[in-house]
């Protein structure tokens, strides 16, 4: 079957096929490459196919291959740059961590000054920012654009992929926006490269956006696949640091926890945190702490109530949060607390019916409650959160 006909529609680069059928020097059997990839028309595809030429039509693929621009050079430099940031960050402090990656990241690939940070998309906002070599007026005078940034629109569109400026604007149209005169310029941001990642316990995103102040280095390519290669390591690693360095506390380590700010949003966090979040707080959306928590987490403070009890370790503008090992049965109802003991102690379902007065369907409901909110899957677990040993 021709591959323009049928294997390769949808899929072929019509602007490839297009310039083949135009070269009267292709003849039956020579063999031509094409493009292949989801969107026609586009040549940026890196995979592509072999094709020989039938009648004028470019006809099935008999070889399938994939050409990159990254030189092996450039992809061995960066295996020896992702190592070494896994090897040495494990020891670098969290509140050093960026900069020390930033420098890094400057062994392989040349910028200027750079932010990274987390936002959220709904409503836009900006939230804990790093800043390198960048003046910090920035964060006081960049919000009020922030919904007219197209770059930041393009990284929003496609988080997981980096976006090279020069693919999105010319430079000529780029320095006649309102954003470059008012910013740009002030701030040296001739050309930009960016990734946002979207964080996996809230709606919040992890952005590193790098800037150039020559308006004659762009930046190429080769440079954009290195950073999006290398922008979900950053990210992880950037976890893994915040994790250890919480978890060097003593004494804080429990199922249900979280790390948040000062304002309360949320960076990290337990399943069996969220869980217990959203079992209190039905309507929680999750990417900030529920605001009867804010004013004793903001404030550094324990937090108490019937339901819940919260341990709160400042550690500069973070917090961890844990639960109470004694005051996991605050949790619970009254009854559910009793229940939940006494199954825990080895209670069959009927005898615990019978000496509260209840059904042993009521039982169980209780039961199903109790592992529900304490985020537990079994008897053996629930008795150790009972016992405050996980």
């Amino acid at each position: 079957m021709p591959a323009d006909k049928g294997f390769l529609r949808g899929n072929a680069c019509l602007c490839c096929i297009n310039d083949v059928r135009k070269q009267p020097w292709h003849a039956t059997g020579d063999l031509v490459a094409v493009c292949v990839g989801r969107v026609a028309g586009s040549c940026k595809t890196q995979e592509w196919c072999i094709c020989t030429i039938t009648e004028g039509i470019v006809a099935a693929p008999i070889l399938w291959c994939r050409m990159r621009n990254m030189l092996m050079v450039d992809a061995y430099a960066l295996n020896r740059l992702i190592l070494r940031m896994y090897r040495e960050g494990r020891e670098v402090p969290l509140g050093s961590f960026q900069a020390w990656a930033l420098e890094q990241l400057q062994s392989l690939l040349a910028f200027d000054s750079a932010w990274w940070g987390n936002a959220a998309v709904e409503p836009p906002a900006l939230h804990e920012v790093f800043l390198h070599n960048c003046d910090e007026s920035i964060l006081r005078d960049y919000p009020p654009w922030l919904e007219q940034d197209f770059f930041r629109a393009a990284l929003v569109a496609s988080p997981g992929v980096t976006v090279n400026m020069s693919d999105l604007t010319t430079r000529a149209r780029y320095v006649r926006t309102a954003l470059y005169r008012q910013l740009g310029r002030r701030f040296k941001v001739e050309w930009s490269l960016g990734t946002l990642q979207m964080e996996p316990s809230s709606s919040l995103y992890e952005f590193l956006t790098l800037w150039r102040h020559d308006r004659r280095r762009p930046f190429s390519e080769a440079e954009r696949q290195i950073k999006e290669l290398v922008m979900p390591h950053l990210v992880e690693m950037h976890r893994a640091v915040r994790l250890r360095h919480f978890l060097r506390i003593p004494n804080v380590i429990n199922r249900e926890w979280a790390v948040v700010d000062a304002r309360g949003i949320l960076h990290e966090a337990s399943p069996a945190f969220l869980a217990l979040m959203s079992i209190l707080w039905p309507h929680w959306p999750g990417s900030a702490l529920p605001e009867p928590l804010l004013p004793s987490v903001c404030a550094g403070q324990a937090y108490l109530s019937s339901e819940l009890r919260l341990d709160v370790t400042s550690c500069g503008h973070l917090r961890y949060l844990s639960t109470r090992s004694d005051g996991v049965l605050a949790q619970l109802s009254p009854r559910e607390g009793e229940v939940a003991t006494r199954y825990a102690k080895g209670e069959t379902y009927s005898a615990i019916a019978s000496s509260l007065s209840l059904s042993p369907a009521t039982v169980r409901n209780h039961i199903a409650h109790c592992f529900r909110k304490l985020g537990v899957n079994n008897k053996a677990e629930l008795a150790h959160r009972l016992e405050g040993k996980a």
